[in-house]
C-alpha cells in the first residue's frame, strides 16, 4: 500500500490499484478528536460516541449524525451507554449523569454527591429499569424512572470507580477497587 496526496484528501493505493479513501466512516465534531470508545446501541441502529461538547451518534443505515449536548461546551464523555431497548443513551457528565433520549424528545439529569464529580462510566441494569455509575468513594445506582438512587461505598472513601457492571440477571453490580474488584448485591 502507498499512500499519497490528492487535493488535500489522503488517498491508499492498494496492491491491486484501487484507491481507498482513508477518512473515517462517522466524522466527530472536530477533526482532530479521537473518541475513546465506539458502542453499538443493542438494536443496532446507532452506533456512538463522546464528542467535544456531547454525545454523537449516527444511524447506522443512513450515517446521519445526531448530537445531545453536555452540561458544559467543553467536556467531552469518555464513554457512553445504550439502554437495553436502544431507546435511552446516558453519559457521565459535570456533576450528573445524563440521559437523553434518542429521539430527542428530552433529557434527564441523575446528579452525583459532588457538583465537580464527572462520573467515568455509566451502566443500565439488563431490564433497562436501573442505571449505575462510579463516582467520589461509591458506585450510585439510580431508578431510572423515579430518579431515587441507593449508594454503595468503596473500601476507599476518595476512591472513584472507573467501571461498573451489573450482572446478567441484574441482581448485582461490580466495579474495580483499590487492590480488586467490589461486588455488591442490589436492594430491593
Amino acid at each position: 500500500m502507498k499512500n499519497v496526496l490528492l487535493a488535500g484528501a489522503v488517498l491508499t493505493l492498494t496492491a491491486c490499484g484501487t484507491i481507498r479513501n482513508n477518512r473515517p466512516t462517522y466524522q466527530t465534531k472536530l477533526l482532530n478528536e479521537t473518541p475513546v470508545r465506539a458502542v453499538y446501541s443493542p438494536d443496532g441502529r446507532y452506533v456512538g460516541t463522546g464528542v467535544f461538547g456531547g454525545v454523537r451518534i449516527w444511524a447506522v443505515g443512513s450515517g446521519e449524525a445526531i448530537d445531545f449536548p453536555t452540561k458544559l461546551k467543553n467536556e467531552s464523555p469518555r464513554f457512553i451507554a445504550f439502554s437495553p431497548d436502544s431507546r435511552l443513551v446516558a453519559a457521565g457528565v459535570w456533576g450528573a449523569v445524563r440521559v437523553w433520549k434518542v429521539d430527542g424528545s428530552g433529557v434527564r439529569d441523575y446528579a452525583t454527591q459532588l457538583r465537580n464529580d464527572t462520573p467515568p462510566s455509566v451502566s443500565f441494569s439488563p431490564d433497562g429499569r436501573l442505571l449505575a455509575a462510579g463516582i467520589y468513594g461509591k458506585v450510585r445506582v439510580w431508578n431510572v424512572e423515579t430518579g431515587a438512587f441507593k449508594d454503595y461505598p468503596m473500601p476507599l472513601a476518595n476512591e472513584t470507580p472507573r467501571f461498573v457492571s451489573f450482572s446478567p440477571d441484574g441482581r448485582s453490580i461490580a466495579a474495580g477497587a483499590y487492590g480488586g474488584l467490589m461486588k455488591w448485591d442490589l436492594e430491593g
